[in-house]
């Protein structure tokens, strides 16, 4: 069967498992896909920088990637540094606040989750970044896509023939990815690719989320996930931030909205200034999602996600301090009352 691997960017703290892809379809038996993604956008003045991670393993010749484009690349797709991910994850990580708490207060929440033309299509641009040959296509349907696609061994899987129409008749490109076997030495790979950089032109933020949903992603145990949870790290002006839009998803959360200090754009790789705005959405919406994700602009205003953490504790004489008291002021308050005691029997009250 040919194969697509979808848009979608990895999570980069996920790095480390050999089983996790960042990719909408599986490639095989055993092959597991991790539904946790992290993606980049940037949008200033009508551009829109996108940043994805993809990783691969196993048969290289089994491995292709499809990511549709509003319009054609203002500049080659490039590579950055995966640190990016990291520093905006360090800067966008919500504040703790603790609360100690009796263990004999401990209830069991059951309710938990686990949480040029050819047949229609037209070549605008092509060329390699890292181990990936890609090329910027316009088709006119998704027929013309899917023969080009194939005569040039670039994998698809079927199920994502109804989104290529969809993007064919917005007047979409794609960007067509697969692994070049000389650059990668082998006939398979176990690897993370880039992060990879594009940039195109675009009235709004986009993220074209339909395609992560196609494949519908295998599990460790061979079934596929009912959802998926993305972190999308925005890069806008100041005076704005990203946020959600119209849609379809079921959960999304403003995490983080700030902007970038001059100490910190060394580690950025250029995809952002001092002064711009870095925001973190948080994002989760089902694989049977039919339409993208919503985005748009909107007035920037500083946010900091905060999240209370208990720690629980044994209680002496039951749980009568209030938050943010320990078990030593129980002791102490236990200790008074003996010496209360011993006062008056030495008065000889009893």
């Amino acid at each position: 069967m040919k194969r697509i691997c979808l848009l979608l960017s990895f999570l980069s703290l996920a790095l480390a498992a050999e089983t996790a892809f960042a990719c909408g379809a599986p490639f095989g038996s055993g092959i597991t896909v991790d539904p946790q993604q992290d993606i980049i956008i940037g949008h200033k003045d009508g551009i829109e920088t996108y940043v994805f991670q993809p990783r691969f393993c196993g048969a290289a010749t089994d491995f292709g990637l499809v990511l549709p484009v509003p319009g054609r690349l203002a500049e080659i797709p490039a590579l950055v540094d995966q640190g990016v991910f990291t520093k905006f994850d360090t800067l966008t990580q919500p504040k703790v606040t603790t609360k100690k708490q009796c263990k004999s207060n401990v209830t069991t929440d059951t309710k938990a989750g686990t949480g040029g033309w050819n047949g229609g299509v037209s070549v605008t641009a092509s060329g390699q970044v890292g181990f990936l040959d890609w090329a910027e296509l316009k088709a006119d349907t998704e027929s013309a896509l899917t023969a080009w696609l194939t005569t040039n061994g670039f994998p698809y899987d079927s199920p994502a023939v109804p989104v290529f129409q969809y993007y064919a008749q917005k007047g979409w490109y794609f960007l067509a990815f697969k692994i070049n076997l000389q650059a990668i030495g082998a006939s398979s790979v176990c690897k993370a690719l880039g992060p990879v950089k594009v940039v195109f032109p675009s009235t709004d933020p986009v993220v074209p989320s339909r395609m992560g949903a196609v494949g519908k992603p295998q599990n460790a145990t061979g079934g596929t996930y009912a959802s998926f949870s993305w972190r999308i790290f925005g890069i806008t002006p100041g005076d704005r931030q990203l946020t959600f839009a119209g849609g379809t998803t079921y959960n999304r959360v403003l995490g983080y909205s700030g902007l970038i200090a001059a100490a910190d754009v060394g580690a950025l790789s250029g995809i952002a200034v001092a002064g711009d705005r870095l925001t973190r959405l948080n994002l989760t919406f089902s694989n049977s999602d039919t339409v993208d994700v919503g985005l748009d602009l909107a007035a920037g205003k500083d946010f900091h996600e905060t999240q209370e953490k208990v720690e629980y504790e044994d209680c002496l004489f039951g749980c009568t301090f209030g938050p943010g008291k320990g078990s030593a002021g129980i002791v102490s308050l236990g200790l008074g009352g003996l010496l209360f005691l011993w006062t008056r029997r030495r008065r000889g009250k009893f």
